[in-house]
């Protein structure tokens, strides 16, 4: 079993997963749904606009080995010395979903601010703890760390063999009036 492990660089400061959650934010009449992006099931009583709720510059609908290079090297660089061949977990099939459980509690809770998580992540894919380093609301806290629980992942890779690694979760939360 390899005991390499591959730390995210101290303060969790360069950010691979930018996600800017907006509650009450209009977006614009036929806008294609795409990967970057993701909006209200319904618009909003007396609107005909969905609105955009989550953001994103890498693509949430598909997984780790399907991403573009520049989504991939984001991604790792948060990772301290990971190899070239070397990659860190990620959820099976993208992060949409789980965007779409934590932006489901920001929209009730209506908090801002940043919300900087890890989970570790086993060399068979199953969450196995969460650590929190920065969170604006206890309550969307859970409602993250269960989510984050739930999913399934695609374990890191070491010396190409699996292997348990933390995966990040950075989320800038706003709040449009």
């Amino acid at each position: 079993m390899n005991t390499t492990r591959y730390h995210l660089l101290p303060y969790l400061g360069s950010l691979f997963i930018v996600f800017a959650v907006v509650a009450a934010m209009g977006a614009a009449y036929g806008q294609q749904v795409d990967e970057h992006s993701l909006k209200q099931d319904k618009p909003a009583l007396g609107s005909i606009v969905k609105k955009r709720l989550v953001t994103t510059v890498i693509s949430m609908d598909k997984p780790y080995q399907d991403l573009n290079i520049e989504e991939q090297r984001l991604i790792r660089s948060d990772y301290d010395n990971l190899p070239e061949q070397d990659e860190p977990p990620y959820p099976l099939r993208g992060t949409r979903e789980l965007m779409r459980k934590i932006s489901t509690a920001q929209q009730l809770l209506l908090v801002k601010g940043v919300l900087k998580m890890t989970v570790d992540v086993s060399s068979t894919g199953e969450a196995e703890s969460v650590s929190v380093y920065e969170s604006p609301n206890s309550d969307l806290t859970k409602v993250a760390a269960l989510a984050l629980m739930e999913e399934k992942y695609k374990p890191g890779v070491c010396h190409g063999e699996p292997c348990k690694m933390p995966f990040l979760v950075v989320i800038h939360f706003k709040v449009a009036l």
